[in-house]
């Protein structure tokens, strides 16, 4: 990702690092080093330390006394308990909008199921993978409810995390999971709310499954297979 310097410059730092973070450039417990941050963009070190304020928020990093900031591990337990919630504020997502979808909505939501079969055609994760959020951002306008987006807002970026890795294992995988994204389109345009919120429902516990398989294989016989996923 290149950077780039305009208004909400903080901001903007955040992004460079989270998408380094979530692609697995930066890997779990690495250091992020100031100094070297701030000679890398032709910043000075305050909006850096906003950063990484911002990426502690956001759970990819954690800032620790006289040890600095240092990209989060992702451990077995946080990704079971992050798609037990997932899992329910999808269905739910999913649900709403179904009931609450528009005309304009189904539009959006069919330009990225769209994108979403291109990819999977040519074995694209990347493009794939930013298909997918296209479809859940589509779905949660649809879902026409402002709380249960941020919410789902405040988790995206360890869902992003966890996502680009699983999606990274599996090229040859991706058209089986467009056939979730294809019947949850049906559902909608229906307005069978049930359908649609049991349909993602089922994507989200094969993604959390597929998740956990990753740390299984990653972690056996290591002594700390406990403490981090996708190191």
């Amino acid at each position: 990702m290149a950077f780039r310097a305009v208004n909400g410059l903080n901001e903007q730092i955040a992004e460079y690092l989270s998408q380094q973070i979530i692609r697995g450039e930066l890997k779990p417990g690495q250091r992020i080093k100031e100094a070297k941050v701030a000679e890398e963009l032709g910043v000075s070190r305050g909006p850096i330390r906003e950063a990484l304020h911002i990426l502690e928020r956001k759970r990819l990093v954690r800032r620790l006394p006289r040890r600095g900031a240092r990209v989060t591990d992702v451990s077995r337990s946080y990704v079971d308990s992050l798609y037990d919630l997932l899992i329910e504020l999808y269905a739910l997502t999913a649900r709403r909008a179904a009931e609450h979808r528009t005309k304009q909505d189904l539009g959006s939501l069919r330009r990225a199921l769209k994108k979403m079969r291109e990819c999977a055609e040519r074995g694209d994760v990347s493009k794939y993978y930013d298909a997918i959020f296209e479809f859940a951002t589509a779905g949660l306008v649809a879902a026409n409810s402002p709380v249960l987006a941020q919410i789902v807002s405040d988790l995206e970026p360890s869902t992003r995390r966890i996502q680009f890795a699983s999606l990274s294992r599996r090229a040859g995988e991706l058209r089986k999971t467009v056939a979730f994204f294809e019947d949850a389109f049906r559902c909608a345009e229906d307005r069978d709310a049930e359908g649609c919120s049991r349909i993602i429902r089922a994507y989200a516990l094969n993604e959390k499954e597929y998740a956990l398989r990753i740390w299984m294989n990653q972690n056996q016989g290591s002594p700390s297979s406990s403490k981090k996923l996708y190191g």
